[in-house]
């Protein structure tokens, strides 16, 4: 049916299991194969699987699917009714949230984010935006959005080698999106915001944080639109919003006005959150959160990160009085839970003070990791008590 890759038998235990990237040192000689063309997989006995073709990184063959089968639109109206219904069991009081998250929904390098009657899709590799057309018309099918944006970032398109020319490709244009989680509202602009336009998979932790701040002045770091915030002025004393940018900061501003919350009860700033955390006096906040973007895009980039990591969170716990709450955030891919733990653990020896964990968890039903696949438990959460 499409080209043939054999691999090689030391490197197919893996891919076996089921896990869904083939390295190029696990293929057994060279083949005429250019990118995002799709290929069978092979042992010398054995059909593995069906994937496409990548030159630009060490992952040669992305895994699609395990059947012998045509990869056309009918394969993505299949694949997308099963995660519709598995999303619509699963996912609830909410109109936004991940339909499908890569390789740990059996898709590799595709993204698509329901905000309401819009979709967002991102493409993070050439091969799976070859196949653009099929999957466009597949969504439309089984969603039926009002509209679809495309938002693949700019360092993908870059590092792939395509170009997004219009984000609106498929209705018509609506770019601010109201939605709703738990009771409360958020505006979300599609084309300006960040990532795909708000962080979705921090949901259920927003939630969480509600018994933790009841009562107290709390401060949110890398606040982008005000998620986390909107949630604590729910029942915190006062809530102040840090974002480095302006823009956000007015965004959660918005978002304070369309939930019945008075601004001007809290205070909101825009200013890097590095240096705000250096100048925080001790006792200001009874609760500091800190949800910064991920710090490590890259494997060579994790020392760094550890170091930035540490820093934030070993400032927030010489702010904070004893008996006072830290909830510390990763979204970084390359650094593990126990890695981010042995962070916490040494911003406490640095602040010289004990901390308990009083709640932790990962990212929702709507971002679900696949064992098959561990790299897709990328969010580590932690409620923790300064000792």
């Amino acid at each position: 049916m499409y080209p043939q890759v054999l691999l090689r038998k030391d490197s197919a235990i893996d891919i076996l299991k089921g896990h869904p990237w083939i390295f190029t040192k696990g293929i057994q000689g060279s083949p005429k194969l250019g990118d995002g063309d799709l290929c069978e997989v092979h042992t010398e006995n054995k059909f593995v699987g069906i994937g496409y073709w990548d030159t630009k990184t060490d992952i040669a063959v992305r895994i699609l699917t395990r059947t012998l089968e045509t990869i056309d639109e009918s394969f993505f109206l299949k694949r997308f009714t099963a995660l519709k219904a598995e999303r619509e069991r699963f996912v609830e009081n909410t109109n936004a949230y991940r339909m499908v998250f890569g390789e740990s929904d059996g898709i590799p390098g595709l993204i698509i984010d329901r905000y309401d009657q819009v979709l967002v899709v991102q493409f993070h590799t050439w091969g799976i935006r070859r196949m653009k057309t099929d999957i466009l018309n597949a969504m439309v099918k089984v969603f039926s959005p009002q509209c679809v944006y495309e938002k693949s970032s700019e360092s993908t398109q870059k590092k792939e080698g395509f170009e997004v020319g219009e984000k609106l490709i498929y209705g018509e244009a609506t770019e601010e999106v109201e939605i709703v989680e738990n009771g409360f509202k958020f505006l979300v602009n599609i084309p300006k915001g960040q990532k795909t336009g708000f962080f979705l998979d921090q949901r259920q932790n927003r939630h969480s944080v509600i018994r933790f701040v009841r009562g107290l002045n709390v401060l949110n770091s890398f606040a982008y639109t005000g998620g986390f915030s909107v949630y604590a002025a729910s029942v915190a004393k006062k809530v102040t919003t840090l974002d480095i940018s302006k823009g956000a900061v007015e965004a959660a501003i918005k978002n304070f006005e369309i939930n019945g919350f008075d601004p001007k009860r809290h205070e909101f700033v825009a200013e890097d959150a590095f240096e705000y955390l250096k100048r925080i006096k001790p006792g200001q906040f009874d609760c500091i959160l800190l949800d910064p973007p991920s710090f490590a895009h890259r494997k060579l980039h994790v020392p760094n990160a550890i170091k930035a990591y540490i820093g934030i969170n070993t400032a927030a716990l010489k702010a904070l009085p004893k008996g006072g709450i830290l909830i510390s955030s990763s979204c970084t891919a390359h650094i593990d839970e126990p890695t981010f733990i042995k962070i916490l653990h040494e911003s406490a020896s640095h602040a010289r003070c004990g901390l308990k964990v009083l709640h932790s968890a990962l990212q929702p039903p709507d971002h679900p990791y696949n064992l098959f696949f561990p790299e897709g438990r990328y969010l580590k959460f932690f409620v923790l008590l300064k000792d």
